[in-house]
């Protein structure tokens, strides 16, 4: 590992403050995502019992704890409840420069670890991604970037990082298949290495036993179904065409009318770009796999295990819950790309290439149509259409804690009692000439009945609200 020069450590102090910028700019005190919601109330309520409960019912007791904290001492608005990400964006940014240095990179590709936008994305979310993304980081360098990887204190390192992780959020237990390959990796000549491994793991194992036995007992929630749609959504996301294209709601909702006409250019230039890309490492492809053997056969160990169990469990596997190899990924990424720089015919494909991710990271980062479940800007319109009209029905399809309906009309908001299309338009129907308004939450209903009204004569379909529909009768 090199020492860098005195202008390679003002390149890391430019590139400190660049990722500074990313990290703050991209935090937004737009509406709440659902998910955020469900992870936050509980813990803004005050009630500690109430917060462990939610916690250990979606198995992120760490993360919930930590908000519990983080909103005594700071405070719980959308703005500052995202904040409490950057702690750990220090956290991430002090990780990308040791592996970055390990390798005897330039300290400008750490900014390939946050100018992508899966940072962004995350970033501006009340949600422990950030914090895994952190500790990811942090395992990956001790895991493939120390000399001292079987050494006693490099294992206990790398346990105290995994056992945090999963405390923060259960789905971080998928990167003990990266640690596994790479003992079995370092161990193939040397067996007897891999007592001092199982050693270890002996000593640490009855606090991963508590921690899966409370799992195991309180887990609920999670089986949401295993989709191939969002599967391919982790390679569309870790590529960075996020936010050059569909958002994951209007993916997961099939809104494919509602993607404009510089996304699919985008889109195209980007799949041009990586294919033309990808033809040109092609004579290459031993050198990159030879220096990245072992990182490339732990993230083909990771994805063997991780697809399917959670097709078993019926997860819906997104590209958040692969977070824990995104920095993996990134390491072989940053190899493949730093290796092609020295090839002319390269340099304009790769110039392409990191302007579409940064169009993708400043779309994500300020769109604020890709920033949110616009729960707050579909209750505020709610409450000025019930302002405007007392005589107005409201039926909505959910409600949500952080966010409520005005109480004056509590009286005037009702729930449908089924989300099945049958159910909801027999209830509509029931209402017969009285003026109504209809609140659709994409995921909370069936596909048929989101969809039902976008066609129909005799009412307007209001769309502007990402993840919601809102039906009124055509005056």
């Amino acid at each position: 590992m090199k020492n860098y020069s005195l202008s390679e450590k003002s390149s890391g102090i430019i590139v400190c403050a660049i990722v500074a910028a990313i990290a703050i700019l991209s935090v937004s005190d737009g509406s709440l995502w659902g998910d955020e919601i469900c992870r936050v109330v509980a813990p803004i309520s005050g009630s500690l019992s109430a917060t462990m409960d939610v916690a250990l019912g979606y198995a992120q007791p760490g993360y919930m704890l930590y908000i519990f904290l983080w909103n005594r001492l700071v405070g719980s608005t959308e703005l500052l409840l995202r904040y409490s990400n950057l702690p750990f964006a220090a956290i991430a940014l002090f990780f990308a420069f040791k592996i970055v240095k390990s390798r005897n990179w330039s300290p400008w590709w750490t900014l390939a670890f946050f100018a992508h936008p899966m940072f962004a994305y995350y970033m501006n979310e009340a949600t422990p991604y950030i914090i895994v993304y952190a500790l990811s980081l942090a395992f990956t360098y001790y895991l493939f970037c120390v000399e001292d990887f079987q050494s006693r204190n490099n294992l206990i390192r790398l346990h105290l990082i995994y056992l945090t992780g999963v405390f923060i959020h259960f789905m971080f237990g998928f990167i003990f298949t990266l640690y596994v390959t790479k003992a079995l990796l370092s161990a193939r000549n040397q067996k007897k290495l891999l007592f001092g491994h199982l050693k270890i793991m002996l000593r640490f194992s009855p606090f991963y036993l508590v921690l899966l036995g409370v799992y195991l007992t309180s887990l609920r929630g999670t089986h949401t179904g295993f989709g191939v749609k969002s599967v391919l959504y982790i390679p569309y996301a870790f590529l960075g065409m996020q936010g050059a294209g569909l958002s994951r709601n209007d993916l997961r909702a099939g809104n494919f009318e509602k993607i404009q006409a510089w996304q699919c250019a985008a889109l195209a230039l980007f799949l041009l770009t990586l294919i033309l890309l990808l033809r040109l490492a092609v004579k290459d492809g031993r050198r990159l796999v030879r220096n990245n053997h072992d990182i490339l056969l732990a993230i083909a160990a990771f994805f063997a295990v991780i697809l399917p169990v959670s097709a078993i469990v019926q997860l819906g596997l997104w590209e958040r819950h692969c977070m824990t190899v995104f920095p993996a990924y990134m390491i072989c990424a940053c190899d493949f790309l730093r290796h092609l720089l020295s090839r002319p015919k390269a340099r304009a494909l790769l110039v392409s290439y990191w302007l579409l991710l940064a169009v993708s990271s400043f779309n994500i980062a300020f769109n604020y149509y890709y920033s949110c479940d616009d729960i707050k800007g579909m209750t505020q319109e709610v409450a000025a259409s019930l302002q405007e009209n007392p005589d107005l029905t409201v039926v909505v399809s959910d409600t949500f804690d952080y966010y409520s309906y005005p109480p004056d009309f509590e009286n005037q908001v009702f729930i449908l009692p089924s989300t099945q299309l049958d159910e909801m338009r027999d209830y509509v129907s029931g209402l017969g000439d009285k003026e109504f308004l209809l609140v659709l939450f994409e995921k909370g209903v069936s596909r048929q009945a989101y969809h039902y009204y976008d066609n129909q004569d005799g009412y307007l379909v209001d769309n502007r609200y990402n993840s919601f529909k809102l039906i009124s009768r055509r005056s």
